[in-house]
């Protein structure tokens, strides 16, 4: 077993013996010092929740809700399973997936974080993939829709449909390479235990048109329920943190805030991190969305800490391409060489060290 797995594996087990043993009282303790919390600093939670509803109502909802009902569309309407057809060679070849896994992954990259762990779950479900190649898929097909990232991050934040584009290609180009580099060392890759295609008979344009509205629907309201929760915390977090902390809790707590800090504050490296990153606010939607599929939290939270300096290394490459260093950087407070040291080399340093650990993880968290 490579070391970094046996050691992921190692604490994993004894975060789960400590709160076993020590569960009802830590989750009293918990319990206790939230009610406090929420007693003593009321107005900073009222506020966190009140940005909550803003971002929901203005970022959110008008950013993911349409992509979630056209990705729901294109599955009821046996689109996804056509292009799946299509398609599955490359998913086995360049994933080790089956050829149901293809419509998912696309799904993935349209229609924003959680929606990838959905038709992974089910899937999984309908016995059309095993729970390995499940486990697999979920640890990769994550990933912001275009509407968040090229409508709110690139127009609104930074004024710049490039920009969003811009950080869109490289949260893919960084998906499909952790994807790649996950197969190319899992030696349980050809064994599939199901060896049925998923096929779901499609429905009349107007059926779909409902459950999709329905669906998508349901989605947004665990999204918001949970951005709400994050957003009252931060809203308390904040007023208890120093700066550096502060900053470092926006980035790694909730996405939305994330950008809308990083966006006037860091350079755009940063805001790659964070939209790769995901937020652990997306990490709970994701362990919700993937229903009975138990996968290694632990490892699950080092690939996203992976896909962020990924993401955030590949969008300084493009944008140095295709954007110009000075017209990116310029809505920024920050210098950008103080992130990657502004070369080529060190990008190319770094990404050597992201593809040497996921060649440790080669049993996935299994």
């Amino acid at each position: 077993m490579p070391a970094a797995t046996y050691i992921l594996s190692v604490m994993e087990m004894y975060l789960k013996k400590a709160l076993d043993r020590g569960g009802g009282i830590f989750n009293a303790l918990l319990i206790t010092a939230a009610a406090s919390a929420l007693t003593l600093s009321s107005e900073s939670c009222r506020s966190g929740v009140e940005k909550g509803v803003e971002l929901c109502l203005k970022v959110l909802i008008p950013s993911l809700f349409p992509f979630m009902a056209l990705s729901a569309m294109a599955v009821k309407t046996g689109l996804c399973q056509a292009l799946g057809r299509r398609t599955g060679r490359i998913t086995k070849r360049l994933f080790g997936l089956s050829g149901s896994f293809a419509p998912i992954i696309l799904l993935s990259l349209v229609g924003g974080y959680p929606v990838g762990a959905r038709g992974i779950s089910e899937l999984c479900d309908s016995g059309a993939a095993d729970v390995h190649q499940a486990k697999k898929a979920a640890m990769f097909a994550v990933c912001a829709g275009p509407g968040f990232l090229v409508n709110y991050v690139g127009s609104s934040l930074y004024g710049s449909t490039a920009v969003g584009l811009t950080i869109l290609a490289a949260q893919v180009m960084s998906v499909m390479i952790i994807g790649a580099v996950l197969n190319l060392f899992d030696r349980d890759k050809g064994n599939y235990n199901s060896t049925k295609e998923s096929y779901t008979p499609p429905l009349p344009i107007s059926a779909a048109i409902v459950e999709s509205a329905y669906s998508a629907a349901k989605g947004m309201a665990l999204i918001c329920s949970l951005v709400l929760i994050f957003s009252a915390a931060t809203g308390i977090v904040v007023k208890l943190l120093p700066e550096p902390a502060r900053d470092i809790w926006i980035i790694m707590s909730e996405v939305c805030s994330a950008v809308t800090l990083t966006s006037g504050k860091f350079p755009i490296e940063i805001t790659a991190f964070a939209v790769g990153f995901g937020g652990i606010c997306v990490h709970f939607q994701i362990f919700s969305s993937l229903g009975k599929i138990k996968i290694n939290k632990l490892l699950f939270f080092f690939v996203r800490i992976i896909q962020g300096v990924l993401t955030a290394l590949l969008t300084k490459l493009l944008s140095l391409v295709f954007l110009g260093e000075e017209a990116v950087f310029s809505s920024s407070a920050v210098g950008s060489s103080g992130f990657f040291g502004g070369s080529v080399i060190s990008a190319a340093a770094l990404t050597a060290v992201t593809v040497c650990f996921l060649f440790t993880m080669k049993n996935n968290g299994r």
